[in-house]
């Protein structure tokens, strides 16, 4: 089964989050609902960046990857090519 891994960014702050999951739709509401717990100040959160992977633990290791220090410099790279595009 399909997962994905994706950055969000604070349409107010500018700070990311990165996450993995198999329900991507459903995640983006989660952190988007101020009563969540997910939720985190800065205002709502918008998908910059996708990407799937053929599992969840695969999607895990990549998130895993992008968040260390070895996978900085392509973290970098994937914040400032990535542009929030609106839904249709």
């Amino acid at each position: 089964m399909p997962a994905y891994v994706y950055v969000l960014r604070s349409a107010i702050t500018g700070q990311h989050y990165i996450g993995a999951t198999r329900d991507l739709q459903a995640k983006i509401a989660r952190h988007n609902n101020t009563t969540a717990m997910l939720s985190r100040p800065g205002g709502p959160l918008e998908c910059v960046y996708v990407e799937v992977c053929e599992s969840l633990d695969a999607a895990r290791l990549r998130e895993r990857y992008l968040k260390s220090l070895d996978g900085v410099d392509e973290k970098i790279r994937i914040l400032y090519t990535a542009t929030a595009r609106p839904r249709k």
